[in-house]
């Protein structure tokens, strides 16, 4: 990626987008965070993953992550990302605090727009639920309906060329680091994950714009 890439996560603030989100959260106990940018060039099957890497290794993606955080109130990240001019928490043996997972591989699994869909509808009503907050049927439906509309709108800067369909993929969730509750060792902070299968990454994508979907639901 060139330096063309741009965070579209003012995009993202959208009731239909927040309702699901939101729900999500309710469900899975989870921090869930939509992150949404535009690259130097189209995603394509076959170049997704190294731009998916590129963008997981950028300065950009820890800003996005804690811009993120913060809208969506949880703080979690805040006074251990660094950001611009601040120099943040310091981590062992010096340098600055990162979020992202020393070798990870983030491994793209294609998904089919079906999948996905249902991906979502078991985010509402067949994930791991620790407080037994699944939605009904008929409103995770609607619920999910509502994001669809929302995120995959071909208005906008998502407009293109008409082969830019939307493309879907699952990510292995290997590329934050963990709160270490299930290894019971120390975390070192920041951490997103809890390395259970509530962990989830998606990626949806049409053109040079993509949208990362994280889950990180605790028991």
């Amino acid at each position: 990626m060139g330096a063309t890439v741009q965070s579209l996560l003012a995009e993202v603030d959208r009731a239909a987008i927040d309702r699901f989100l939101s729900a999500v959260d309710s469900v899975m106990n989870s921090n869930t965070l939509l992150l949404k940018v535009e690259a130097d060039q189209p995603l394509t099957v076959g170049n997704r993953q190294g731009v998916l890497e590129a963008y997981l290794r950028s300065d950009l993606f820890e800003q996005m992550m804690l811009e993120a955080d913060r809208q969506r109130e949880w703080y979690n990240l805040s006074g251990f990302i660094a950001e611009p001019g601040e120099s943040g928490d310091a981590a062992p043996g010096g340098g600055p605090v990162r979020l992202l997972r020393e070798g990870f591989q983030a491994a793209v699994t294609p998904l089919g727009e079906g999948e996905f869909a249902q991906r979502l509808h078991w985010m509402l009503s067949r994930a791991p639920s620790p407080y037994s907050r699944r939605l009904p049927t008929a409103e995770a439906d609607q619920v999910v309906q509502d994001f669809l509309r929302e995120v995959l709108a071909p208005a906008g800067r998502d407009g293109g060329p008409a082969e830019w369909g939307w493309a879907f993929a699952s990510v292995e969730p290997d590329f934050l680091r963990s709160s270490e509750y299930y290894t019971q060792e120390p975390p070192l902070r920041p951490v997103y994950f809890d390395g259970s299968e509530s962990d989830t990454a998606t990626l949806f994508h049409r053109g040079p714009v993509f949208c990362l979907l994280l889950t990180n639901g605790s028991p």
